[in-house]
């Protein structure tokens, strides 16, 4: 029978001094996860659409159209901050677009809006009634003309102050109001988008409905791409938004809190800190891609994090477990332990960078030929893959050597007694 060959990579008998190099980027690691802390709170991280709320519209155009062209519509309309993606057969030319805003008046818009009314009304204009619920609405609060015994009088007054305020708006403050279709397809007037309530004690609230998102975004993407239909518009307000933030922060610790408690059942107490640190350490590291390339955080970072925390988990419990086998029957000193444990990474290396370069043709890939939160999610795991191959060969064993020698006290040894390192080896 022929001999089966097979094709390595890497010498699957190594011998790297690990241990040695493993201190210098153990610091250095220590260091980047320090910085990642740090920048965190100062430069922040860049939060997509997910968790700093947006809107959200699936789109059929009638021709064939690229996400790079409906990007750059977008960013014409006004909208820098956009996810686009295609939605169901590349043959139906529909797409999710995602833009960061749930209202097209911030807070320089109404900036605008009040200043203009202030020099028009002088005295009159009491102030803007916003809020974040009231979205694409500004209540406009203005003191009641004339004399109220003359009622005709002041309605006709009231009439040309509703006149005034769209005309205002639209020309001088630059914000376009909303304005609805009729059936064969033409624009209404501004005269529906302001209502005008009763007066009350001297004042009166006119409630002005500016241009919303999904009408901007239409009409953007009319202008570029011709007739197209907007078959349906989600919004993600602030308080959403945040409420998602919180959700994802607790998934993050709870996934962290069990594999704590998993790894001190597995472990004893000089291996469990080293894996504990490792995968500490990785997903800080992977903030810090996010934080410093200011790629978007959105539901997909979460899941990110979530997977590099579990392949950092695997990889140093492999290289634990090897360490186990490898170690000899009876007491151990420090320094007899330290080629134990490069015997045993080194055991292990050719298995571990095979197993990340495996993962890394996935990932790369899809980080190379796709884009927006895709491409975000296989860029982040990529560099998290790679990040969690360094800690499991590198700050695992360095760590557990660093707990071992600083904390561990030898036993005396009795006679068909078993020992720490016995236990450390599984023998039970």
């Amino acid at each position: 029978m022929t001999e089966q060959k097979f094709v390595t990579l890497f010498d699957r008998k190594t011998d790297y001094d690990f241990v040695g190099v493993g201190r210098t980027i153990t610091k250095i690691g220590m260091a980047l996860a320090a910085v990642t802390l740090l920048a965190i709170p100062v430069i922040g991280l860049n939060w997509g659409i997910d968790f700093a709320g947006g809107t959200e519209l699936q789109v059929k155009f009638d021709k064939t159209v690229e996400a790079p062209a409906i990007t750059a519509s977008l960013q014409k309309a006004g909208f820098e901050k956009s996810q686009v993606q295609p939605y169901g057969a590349s043959s139906a030319n529909e797409w999710l677009v995602r833009v960061e805003r749930i209202a097209t008046v911030g807070a320089t818009e109404r900036d605008s809006v009040g200043k203009a009314l202030g020099e028009a009304f002088g005295d009159r204009f009491v102030r803007l009634d916003v809020s974040d619920d009231k979205g694409d609405r500004v209540g406009v609060i203005l003191k009641v003309p004339g004399s109220s015994d003359d009622v005709v009088a002041q309605q006709a007054a009231l009439d040309a102050d509703q006149k005034l305020l769209a005309e205002l708006i639209e020309n001088k403050a630059g914000i376009r109001l909303r304005r609805t279709r009729q059936v064969d397809g033409t624009e209404s007037t501004t005269a529906d988008a302001i209502v005008r309530d009763e007066p009350h004690q001297g004042t009166v609230t006119f409630l002005v409905q500016f241009q919303g998102v999904a009408d901007k975004v239409g009409k953007g993407l009319e202008a570029d791409f011709g007739r197209f239909e907007i078959r349906r518009v989600d919004f993600v307000d602030a308080r959403v938004a945040e409420s998602l933030r919180s959700q994802g922060v607790m998934a993050l610790i709870f996934a962290l809190a069990a594999i704590v408690i998993y790894l001190a059942v597995r472990f004893d107490a000089f291996f469990a800190p080293g894996a504990l640190v490792a995968t500490l350490h990785d997903p800080l590291i992977a903030l810090g891609v996010f934080t410093f390339g200011r790629i978007e955080f959105d539901t997909a970072s979460i899941a990110a994090l979530l997977t590099i925390v579990g392949y950092s988990v695997n990889g140093v419990i492999v290289i634990y477990d090897r360490i186990r086998e490898t170690m000899p029957a009876g007491p151990l000193s420090n320094e007899d332990l330290i080629p134990v444990v490069n015997k045993a990474v080194n055991d292990t290396f050719a298995r571990s960078i095979n197993t990340v370069l495996t993962t890394l043709f996935t990932t790369v890939a899809v980080a190379v030929f796709t884009d927006g939160s895709i491409r975000n999610f296989a860029v982040v795991l990529s560099a998290g893959f790679v990040i969690g191959t360094i800690s499991a060969l590198f700050i695992g064993p360095t760590v557990y050597l660093f707990f071992r020698k600083n904390f561990y006290t030898p036993e005396v040894v009795v006679d068909g007694a078993i020992t720490r390192e016995d236990t450390e080896r599984g023998v039970v």
